[in-house]
């Protein structure tokens, strides 16, 4: 049995009429399976918390963008008995993109349907020390955790996200240009961005940056719709990639920015990669924080490890 979540609001109703097309295709495969439909209510995160709470195996295919799977991912009560589907309907398609999925959707349908390729994932969790909202109002003074699985940044990658406006979201993905959101949000917040200190400790190990612009580390090398900001990261390599700006200007912005497409960004001043299993950044001021491009809180104290539990992917 299949249990089928779909985000019916999402990329501005994309999301359902894949699921429309997509269901024909599995009925021709299966009738084991049922549908849960996401509302501001009933999200993804309680969906998925319900259903692997029940402690028994559970198969789901997932119908939305990168953020609904980042719901989902922290819906995961039992990850030893989940194993999730996932079908791509967003703006970004950063998973799908790192994962190099390319399959149609009835090939990728019938590749999770068989249930014959599971890949183990790791899974990475964010500890924020302290939590703000958008006026600076402190509003968690204990630590408050949220999982990932593409990247978790602070700073200006995750401004953007916080300033894309949804008016321009839905334009754009009407138009089939969603990717543009975080180009056209990125010009206008790299005006406005400050640059801040900030202490980044990667595996005990501590640096200095004395005007961060940003600070992202990856669990998988793409993020913002197609920006390789770590080349080198793999999703089950048990580490996590840093990528830090710090000191650009915005000429030196942009300048850099376009070869971030390639992952050729690394080669410019003021850029810095590295790899560890835990980096915790400080920060003279709250900045935003995001995690797979959801934004919840800002924040001036966070971290970032794996967790010791995979996500079991049908892939």
């Amino acid at each position: 049995m299949f249990e089928i979540i779909v985000n019916p609001a999402g990329a501005s109703g994309k999301t359902l009429k894949t699921w429309k097309t997509a269901e024909q295709i599995i009925r021709k495969y299966t009738k084991a399976y049922n549908v849960h439909y996401s509302s501001e209510n009933y999200g993804i995160a309680q969906i998925v918390r319900d259903l692997t709470g029940r402690q028994k195996d559970t198969d789901i295919i997932v119908f939305g963008g990168d953020g609904s799977m980042n719901e989902a991912i922290n819906g995961i009560q039992d990850f030893e008995r989940t194993r999730i589907g996932f079908i791509s309907c967003g703006s970004g398609n950063d998973l799908y993109r790192s994962l190099e999925i390319h399959e149609s959707l009835e090939q990728r349908l019938q590749i999770i349907l068989q249930k014959n390729t599971v890949r183990e994932l790791d899974v990475g969790e964010l500890t924020y020390y302290n939590c703000y909202d958008a006026d600076g109002m402190i509003v968690k003074a204990t630590p408050y955790t949220r999982r990932f699985n593409i990247s978790c940044g602070i700073g200006f990658d995750a401004a953007v996200c916080a300033n894309a406006a949804s008016d321009w979201k839905k334009v754009l993905n009407k138009l089939h240009l969603g990717q543009l959101i975080y180009i056209a949000t990125a010009v206008n917040t790299i005006i406005q961005t400050k640059r801040v200190p900030a202490r980044i400790t990667s595996d005990g190990v501590t640096r200095e940056f004395p005007k961060l612009l940003f600070a992202v580390v990856m669990n998988q090398p793409f993020e913002g719709g197609g920006f390789k900001f770590a080349p080198e990261a793999k999703g089950d390599d048990r580490k996590l990639d840093l990528c830090v700006a710090d000191g650009l200007t915005q000429f030196d912005f942009f300048r850099m920015f376009p070869f971030a497409y390639s992952g050729n960004h690394i080669q410019f001043h003021g850029v810095y990669i590295s790899r560890a299993e835990k980096t915790e950044i400080e920060t003279d001021i709250p900045l935003w924080v995001h995690t797979d491009g959801e934004i919840e809180y800002m924040s001036d104290h966070i971290s970032m490890k794996l967790l010791d539990q995979k996500l079991r992917m049908l892939i």
